[in-house]
């Protein structure tokens, strides 16, 4: 699928259409199904989950070979909806666990609870978290927390790994699929309404 058949495709299908079956689809133009299970493998065991609670699907350029939003960077102009995916595109993942999620959620909580302040003023990892889902970029800075510094450690092993193409490797962590759909759903109708006012 190319950009302008994407927006062709969202001029006509319905929001729902799109989701199921392109956006959330299993397919990805960058990530081949045996890295996907070696990513899924890594998550299960360095957690402790079964691998059938773990739902993983591919996000962003890497997913479609373009991306359908526009990229804010802090002092430089936005890169472009759109742009392809590049020798230098991080590989995006969201993966849906109930039990990482919850593993996660626990250790922030006990976190909380410690602090001077109750509750804790947790900005924009807050924002996300009342949303269904964490950002790990957004994990509490300057402490030690024993599973978000394995959240990292994984990641950096994932990133260095030859079958992954020692490309850069990121993830959301969501609680359920209908929380992914509902972030989703949000990036389609912001690339439907870009349409219209073009």
């Amino acid at each position: 699928m190319t950009p302008e058949d994407f927006i062709a495709k969202i001029k006509i299908d319905p929001i729902e259409v799109i989701l199921d079956e392109v956006l959330l689809s299993d397919d990805a133009m960058h990530v081949t199904v045996g890295q996907r299970d070696f990513i899924k493998k890594t998550l299960s065991e360095r957690f402790g989950v079964s691998l059938e609670q773990i739902d993983l699907i591919i996000v962003g350029s890497a997913k479609l070979g373009f991306s359908i939003s526009e990229k804010k960077q802090k002092g430089f102009p936005a890169l472009p909806r759109y742009r392809l995916f590049s020798p230098n595109s991080d590989v995006d993942i969201a993966i849906i666990s109930k039990p990482i999620f919850e593993i996660m959620w626990n250790e922030l909580s006990i976190y909380s609870f410690g602090m001077p302040y109750y509750p804790w003023v947790s900005n924009k990892f807050g924002d996300y978290l009342v949303c269904g889902w964490m950002r790990p970029d957004h994990f509490p800075k300057h402490v030690r927390l024993r599973k978000c510094d394995e959240w990292w450690d994984t990641f950096r092993f994932l990133s260095s790994r030859n079958i992954l193409g020692r490309r850069r490797i990121r993830a959301g962590l969501f609680y359920n699929m209908e929380q992914l759909k509902t972030y989703q759903s949000k990036a389609l109708i912001d690339c439907i309404n870009f349409e219209k006012l073009k």
